[in-house]
């Protein structure tokens, strides 16, 4: 049922593009400092092109890897030839969406990614070091916002057997309320910043 809904949903598709502003916040990658590495043209595309064509990237499109149902549907290699079609059906019909989720990966991240480079650099790192803190910035962050197979990021309800039923479309927002309730927790108790909580 999961195949038959997301098979080349365009909707799901557009829905992925507005997660490119997980990498925004209110410091260094703020609205007007990521506008400003949007402007630098030539290194915003770099930085996208870099990005997208990561092996993060590359791992998150290839497969059915970015679900819990999609990671669990692993048939491929079948003896089952009908098992086998569907399999590669449901492979496919994916295309769409995980193209836009390394689209929106990649242009939300291109000038968090540079914008935290500059930062780095202005506190005194190398710049392949701080390319390097900032890529773990950038990896952390997307495997945060991102709807993950990450079993760090997958609760037990999630992984269950009804929880994979019932839960089929709920991995992003399971995962977003866990942020939501830690930041709430960090507010009460006067941890981090209050903007950033907020």
């Amino acid at each position: 049922s999961v195949g038959a809904i997301m098979f080349f949903n365009r909707r799901s598709a557009v829905l992925q593009l507005l997660s490119t502003v997980n990498f925004v916040n209110w410091s260094d990658n703020n609205p007007i400092k990521a506008a400003v590495a949007f402007a630098n043209q030539p290194q915003y595309w770099k930085d996208f092109a870099f990005i997208f064509n990561s092996p993060k990237l590359k791992q998150r499109r290839r497969g059915l890897q970015t679900d819990v149902n999609e990671s669990a549907n692993a048939a491929a290699n079948s003896k089952n030839k009908a098992q086998a079609v569907l399999s590669y059906l449901l492979k496919i019909g994916f295309t769409p969406t995980q193209i836009a989720d390394s689209f929106a990966i990649a242009t939300g991240g291109a000038a968090m990614y540079r914008n935290r480079i500059n930062t780095y650099i202005k506190d005194g790192m190398t710049k392949a070091d701080a390319e390097s803190k900032a890529w773990e910035d950038f990896s952390a962050i997307s495997e945060a916002t991102q709807q993950s197979a990450d079993p760090s990021m997958i609760s037990q309800q999630q992984a269950s057997v009804l929880g994979r039923f019932i839960l089929a479309f709920q991995n992003t927002p399971m995962q977003y309320n866990r942020l939501m309730k830690k930041a709430g927790r960090d507010l009460i108790n006067g941890r981090g910043d209050y903007k950033t909580n907020i």
